[in-house]
């Protein structure tokens, strides 16, 4: 009964773990979905963000252009008014012509620099696109790594659960296997004291030879041995003295006697009967009376009279005869049912002895695996956990950098 329970809660487990990883599969995906929609507008953003930056080089470089254009429209400009300048004032001085020249060393120095920055400002702005790509494949990652870490607690968790479930099946089982141990000693406290109770009666056990359901007879008659092996047979003193006086032979062959004789006292006291009332006939139909005689009709009426009276003995022997064996017959059919009886008990707490050892050992074993996956899982959360910590470490380096 106990293992048909077991069987139906695991089987209630097995559909609630099944319910639970359905759970958790559609969780799962949910997750895979969202992430690739982050990822998506991650792209997007960063092909925008690319975009922006390309057009902002092209206004920078668009704008240099035309500053570029115009300086160099200003030196036409000055070179012209440097020719005229040059006819009206030929006696300009030799600081006054280098004036131009440092203006135009200045220029080309502030170009060069300029070329610089922009160059700088280019790779810059590569360095920070690159940075944030590697920003956002390790926020990507470390999102990856939290939702891989919520699994495993989640996975943790249902193992701590199923540890516990196993638990209380195990202490279900010992109980079980305590309930048995106390039933196991109080049978075995009752065939003691069943003992003591037929030696203190001073009864005495008949039992077979080989074991059968067909009984022997002892040969003592106070025998007071345990119990013996199966087919035993509880009677009093008193019959087994009316066995011992029956002969050798099985309890079937002297009830088979006990039978015959009683079939032949039936058959003489029949006769004897039949014989009593012809002769009574006769005698009525002679005399009414008894006649006041000495002769060898009183010796007839005597014959007739033992005869009556070992009749009357007969009867009252048959009688006996048939009640010891009635009682016998119950005797041994009470006691086959209960050898029956106690030997398919006997049979099934065997059984039922093992398939609990076997459930117990199944358990532990189960038990013992799943402790096992708990402390896998531990470390790798651990492990897991430094991974984290460390590229949150380098997220915050490349941040203040």
């Amino acid at each position: 009964m106990s293992t048909s329970s077991a069987t139906g809660r695991r089987r209630s487990a097995n559909r609630q773990y099944s319910a639970e990883e359905q759970a958790l599969n559609q969780i799962s995906k949910e997750a895979e979905s969202r992430l690739a929609a982050k990822r998506a507008a991650r792209a997007e953003a960063r092909d925008i963000r690319i975009k922006e930056i390309e057009r902002q080089q092209k206004e920078e470089e668009e704008r240099q252009r035309r500053q570029e254009e115009d300086g160099d429209k200003n030196r036409d400009i000055l070179s012209s008014r440097r020719g005229s300048d040059d006819s009206s004032h030929s006696t300009s001085t030799i600081d006054d012509m280098e004036g131009p020249r440092e203006m135009k060393d200045i220029a080309r120095e502030l170009k060069g620099k300029l070329r610089e920055m922009d160059e700088k400002y280019k790779k810059a702005m590569m360095t920070n696109a690159l940075l944030d790509n590697e920003k956002q494949s390790l926020v990507y990652r470390a999102e990856l790594l939290k939702d891989q870490m919520e699994e495993l607690e989640e996975t943790l968790v249902e193992i701590q659960r199923e540890a516990k479930q196993k638990n209380r099946e195990v202490e279900m089982q010992k109980r079980d296997m305590k309930t048995l141990e106390f039933e196991h000693n109080n049978l075995k406290m009752q065939l003691e004291v069943k003992d003591k109770l037929i030696q203190e009666s001073g009864l005495v056990i008949l039992s077979t030879a080989e074991g059968s359901y067909t009984l022997e007879k002892c040969t003592s008659v106070h025998n007071t041995s345990p119990v013996p092996a199966l087919g035993s047979l509880l009677i009093s003193v008193e019959a087994a003295d009316i066995l011992d006086k029956a002969g050798d032979g099985s309890l079937d062959d002297k009830i088979k006697k006990f039978a015959e004789e009683r079939n032949v006292l039936t058959k003489e006291i029949k006769k004897l009967q039949a014989e009593l009332e012809e002769e009574t006939s006769k005698r009525e139909h002679s005399s009414p009376k008894v006649p006041q005689i000495n002769g060898p009709e009183m010796q007839l009426y005597e014959v007739q009279r033992e005869a009556s009276k070992q009749i009357h003995e007969y009867k009252l022997k048959l009688q006996k005869a048939e009640q010891d064996i009635t009682n016998l017959e119950g005797t041994v059919t009470r006691l086959d049912s209960q050898v029956k009886r106690y030997k398919t008990d006997a049979e099934e707490s065997e059984k039922l002895e093992d398939e609990l050892k076997t459930e117990k050992r199944k358990l532990q074993r189960e038990l013992r695996e799943a402790q096992n996956y708990v402390e896998e899982l531990t470390n790798s959360n651990k492990h897991m956990q430094k991974r984290l910590e460390k590229m949150k470490q380098a997220r915050n380096a490349l941040v203040n950098q």
